[in-house]
């Protein structure tokens, strides 16, 4: 009788390990499907404020060299409403940034769905940011920066992309 409580035993310590394994399987599933389903909502919530009209327009007018030069690119020279846009657009691309280092944001999602902007915008006013960086504080931009790093780094943009930045 001991020999079948033995099996009784083994059996049931089995099916628990099976059960166990599949519950650990089908929680890892879960978990990973709650975080593409995270990334989706940041990014959605994040590109509908970033492709608004008035969002494009001012991107489009500063890649555009409507506000001079990366060289000569100075926020202090322009109105109200477009300093306020200018800061807007910066601050989206730094938090951007933020979500990609913290990997709360996939990369290959944001390089799917603005594979052109970060860096564009970046060659325009990236000289004013380093100054500012220089001069006001030293984390200014740092992560938009690494951000725009990432993409020249990205084995899916090749040398000819690169080329195309005057694109409009």
């Amino acid at each position: 009788m001991g020999d079948v409580w033995t099996a009784v035993g083994a059996v049931s310590t089995a099916i628990g390990t099976v059960v166990v394994i599949a519950a650990s399987f089908f929680a890892h599933s879960q978990i990973k499907e709650a975080r593409l389903a995270r990334h989706v909502q940041l990014l959605l919530s994040f590109q509908e404020k970033y492709h608004s009209p008035a969002a494009r327009t001012f991107r489009h007018r500063l890649l555009s060299g409507e506000f001079g030069s990366p060289e000569h690119f100075d926020p202090a020279h322009m109105s109200d409403d477009d300093f306020h846009s200018f800061w807007q657009l910066h601050d989206q691309l730094e938090m951007l940034g933020v979500l990609v280092e913290q990997k709360l944001l996939a990369f290959d999602l944001v390089l799917a769905c603005f594979h052109r902007s970060p860096p564009r915008v970046w060659n325009a006013v990236g000289p004013y940011i380093l100054n500012r960086r220089a001069q006001a504080s030293p984390l200014e931009g740092v992560h938009f920066e690494r951000l725009v790093q990432r993409y020249r780094n990205s084995p899916v943009l090749q040398a000819d992309y690169w080329d195309r930045g005057n694109v409009m």
